[in-house]
């Protein structure tokens, strides 16, 4: 707990200001690192909402964008205490029928799992979650997007994936994402929004510094972050860095095109 007020205390000092413009930009610390102290208990939503309260009232610029993450955080648990399906089912029942794969032994959801999908931020992201056990939240909107739109798979299996993989792992927090992504969770992201990785690759990490930090296949001399997956996955993998990266599992036009079709064809 001291910790967690710590670190509550801290960003609210320091990086705070900065938390609009930084936010989106995962090779930077420009969050509040909370999610997994509030995740276990550590400090709770009403100290943290308190505190930013109070730095927006003292004139803090960016307390006010951190206050309405924990407002979103709320309306998760909200939704989990009316509506607790929304932890395993489609929130909305419509979406029981929406074709979705949920065969969780293709060969693109393991790609996706092990980060080698082809996507650069697709797999910095999922690399930066299997060693740390954390992800930018820019980054989990985009690995969600990609496996429930361009690979068309059924968002449980990347519900069950985070669950096995964060720290900051939130029943009702990671549902209401996945599901938000998905399209089949209220106020959901709408079906025609579908990510483009490399557009937003190119917008929050136009130098290269977060997938080189953590793609090793990318880059000539990799680093030891990137080096540190290698270690961290099970060895039936069978990952090497010396391996060629690989191809995309599927062209995005393509995935993007497959996904309209099937949002478009919608009974409901």
């Amino acid at each position: 707990e001291t910790a967690a007020c710590s670190r509550l205390a801290d960003f609210l000092q320091n990086d705070a200001a900065f938390y609009s413009q930084r936010r989106d930009i995962p090779a930077v610390q420009g969050t509040s690192g909370l999610a997994e102290n509030l995740a276990l208990g550590e400090i709770s939503p009403r100290q943290c909402w308190h505190a930013g309260l109070r730095a927006h009232f003292e004139g803090n610029g960016g307390a006010e964008a951190f206050l309405r993450q924990l407002v979103w955080r709320d309306f998760a648990y909200h939704l989990m205490y009316h509506t607790p399906h929304i932890a395993h089912s489609n929130w909305k029942p419509g979406w029981d029928s929406f074709p979705w794969s949920s065969d969780e032994d293709n060969p693109k959801v393991q790609a996706w799992k092990q980060g080698r999908t082809g996507i650069r931020f697709v797999d910095a992201a999922m690399r930066e979650m299997y060693v740390t056990g954390r992800m930018h939240n820019r980054g989990r909107m985009i690995v969600a997007s990609y496996l429930t739109k361009h690979l068309m798979c059924h968002w449980r299996i990347g519900q069950k994936w985070f669950e096995n993989c964060l720290i900051d792992w939130d029943c009702a927090s990671n549902a209401m994402g996945w599901q938000w992504a998905a399209g089949s969770g209220p106020d959901a992201a709408p079906y025609f929004r579908i990510f483009n990785p490399e557009t937003q690759l190119a917008k929050f990490d136009p130098d290269g510094t977060y997938q080189k930090r953590w793609i090793a296949e990318i880059s000539s001399n990799p680093g030891k972050t990137a080096m540190s997956y290698f270690a961290a996955v099970p060895k039936s993998w069978k990952l090497k860095p010396d391996m060629v990266y690989p191809d995309p599992v599927i062209a995005l036009p393509e995935g993007r095109q497959r996904a309209l079709r099937a949002y478009q064809n919608r009974s409901f």
